[in-house]
């Protein structure tokens, strides 16, 4: 691969060539090397820095790798161990939760009027959740729940499918009492094994009426 800049304000491509199939156009290698030729320029790196070795550069062990870890939903995670000491425990501890409730939760609202006279030590942890009726309620997986809850976005609401149903066609009326399909003699389409086949298919509007 080579690449030829003019050395002027601003720098010109004069010549690219590359030895891959792409060579002759404007190949990825030689973008790729243009971009790396400007991320130096911009650094004001002389020369390439060398290549280090795993045993030259600094240990990675004290940091910690957060690559391929995402926030989800706490259900859908499972607490794995790192040595299982039994069969049991190889799926990992999952959430159980569900709702104990048949039909829609209760105004948690009014929870914080009944303890509004209770200390912070001494009324329930709900109250301390800033539920109160002035706050929308949206859908979850529960029922309706304040937005911005655990619940809302702990146990967001499941998507519907949206099905729409269509009526089929009525059926196609069958030929008249009198059609009939008139027999082929075109020989040279098909071998003549072919066309006592054909017509061997052949049915009468009784046997039709019989199937």
């Amino acid at each position: 691969m080579q690449v030829v800049l003019k050395d002027s304000s601003p720098v010109e491509l004069l010549h690219h060539s590359c030895t891959c199939v792409a060579g002759a156009a404007l190949c990825n290698h030689c973008v790729a090397l243009l971009f790396q030729s400007a991320h130096y320029s911009q650094l004001k790196v002389p020369v390439v820095p060398p290549v280090l070795s795993c045993t030259e550069g600094e240990q990675q062990w004290h940091k910690p790798r957060t690559l391929g870890v995402k926030p989800g939903p706490v259900d859908k995670m499972a607490v794995l161990s790192a040595k299982p000491k039994c069969r049991a425990t190889k799926d990992g501890v999952r959430s159980t939760l569900y709702k104990g409730l048949s039909g829609e939760l209760p105004d948690l609202s009014r929870v914080t009027e009944a303890y509004k006279d209770f200390s912070t030590a001494e009324a329930p942890m709900i109250c301390s959740m800033s539920i109160s009726c002035e706050i929308p309620l949206v859908d979850s997986a529960l029922g309706k729940v304040q937005a911005g809850s655990p619940l809302s976005y702990q146990q967001p609401a499941t998507a519907k499918r949206d099905l729409s149903f269509h009526a089929a066609p009525p059926r196609p009326s069958m030929p008249l009492q009198n059609y009939c399909l008139q027999p082929s003699s075109c020989m040279f389409v098909c071998t003549e094994p072919q066309q006592l086949h054909h017509r061997s298919l052949e049915v009468t509007w009784d046997m039709v009426h019989k199937f």
